[in-house]
């Protein structure tokens, strides 16, 4: 899955419509379903993303976040709010975020494999605030979400999260 984009963009949200288009994956030796139990409990990425802090529920399913799941959190220092857009359980996950000057799209695909599971994750973000620090924040996205990736590859090598 490397080379053209796997997502499945909202029109508005393209990579040819946007600021910015990052890419990152990694092939992780977790199983597939524990990577999936762990991108979908946002409360708990702080115990391996550093990045994603003060996260906070604002409607739809919660801690598992779903298809219409609505959280704030800060990240690449601002806040931003998500949504849960696309949700194909243990393959895709994607959410629309907002945050002042700025709106994007990350999506994520899983593919199980015989070493356990590649992880690819896509972002795309525009506006003017986006366009502002862009020579910044992509190098800075691209390199934060490897680390994402890294630490999500080790906490799911461990096993499922703990339930709610």
């Amino acid at each position: 899955m490397t080379g053209e984009t796997s997502i499945s963009w909202p029109a508005e949200h393209t990579p040819e419509r946007s600021a910015f288009h990052a890419v990152n994956e990694l092939q992780s030796a977790a199983p597939r379903s524990a990577v999936w139990e762990w991108i979908c409990r946002p409360d708990l990425w702080p115990t391996y993303y550093s990045n994603a802090k003060l996260i906070k529920h604002l409607g739809g399913p919660w801690p598992r976040i779903e298809l219409g799941s609505r959280f704030r959190w800060w990240s690449f220092g601002a806040f931003v709010t998500s949504e849960v857009v696309e949700y194909q359980p243990e393959e895709r996950i994607a959410w629309d975020a907002k945050v002042l000057g700025g709106r994007g799209h990350h999506g994520w695909i899983l593919a199980a494999n015989e070493g356990g599971t590649h992880i690819r994750t896509e972002e795309t973000q525009k506006g003017w605030g986006i366009q502002a620090v862009k020579p910044v924040l992509r190098p800075m996205m691209v390199r934060l979400h490897q680390r994402w990736l890294e630490g999500l590859s080790q906490v799911a090598s461990e096993g499922p999260p703990p339930p709610p």
